[in-house]
């Protein structure tokens, strides 16, 4: 090999110590910053909790009567039946019938009587 006066601009990855070996200085580096192990679990364990309360505690917060959230709420006033109710609010492909029988679903009645000042909640499809 002939000799060469080239020198690298870049730093060298190898390093010697001073035990005369070669040791990648990467490594040695990490081996100096690893936390330890017991640490690590610890620090997992708790970022996991916390993960886990968090979800829960939103959950539980957007959890409520589903029937309140599925739909309008109207008052009865003089004169409406659930036909007339259903007729005005139902989708435009759906069924009265089956708009009569998901409003008394609904609210939980189970006649077609409906008086007057009573609120009912209108179940909630896609128009």
């Amino acid at each position: 090999m002939r000799y060469s006066t080239y020198k690298s601009i870049y730093e060298s990855v190898y390093t010697k110590t001073s035990e005369s070996r070669t040791v990648y200085v990467k490594d040695q580096f990490m081996q100096r910053v690893k936390a330890p192990s017991w640490l690590m679990k610890i620090v997992t364990i708790t970022l996991t909790l916390i993960i886990i309360i968090g979800c829960s505690a939103v959950f539980t917060a957007f959890a409520g009567d589903e029937q309140l959230l599925s739909g309008d709420q109207i008052v009865v006033s003089q004169g409406d039946t659930l036909w007339g109710i259903s007729l005005t609010h139902k989708p435009q492909q759906m069924d009265t019938r089956v708009y009569v029988e998901a409003i008394k679903k609904v609210n939980k009645i189970e006649h077609n009587a409906i008086q007057i000042g009573q609120v009912l909640v209108l179940p909630g499809f896609d128009r």
